[in-house]
């Protein structure tokens, strides 16, 4: 499972729950990935941020593994996320 697999899975869960004209709001970015640690961050429009919540929360399969993404926290800032991630690592 890499990077790619995972930006498409979750742009297919958007576009299969909420359509095109929701999707083309989102402005999704994988900014951060730690497959080790299990640890990630999605960077998204404030005005979409319960629709990628939704649709990482439906996705149960990326390339054949099974998988449970569970949103952790938001934030207005990807600075304030990097400390909560240091800080759930720790």
């Amino acid at each position: 499972m890499n990077q790619r697999e995972i930006v498409n899975s979750v742009w297919a869960s958007i576009w299969r729950y909420f359509g095109l004209k929701e999707a083309s709001k989102v402005g999704l970015w994988l900014l951060d990935i730690n497959f080790i640690d299990g640890f990630g961050i999605i960077r998204c429009s404030h005005q979409t941020k319960e629709i990628v919540m939704t649709a990482l929360t439906l996705i149960t399969e990326i390339s054949g593994n099974i998988v449970v993404l569970s949103p952790i926290k938001t934030s207005g800032t990807i600075r304030s996320i990097k400390k909560v991630k240091e800080l759930m690592l720790i």
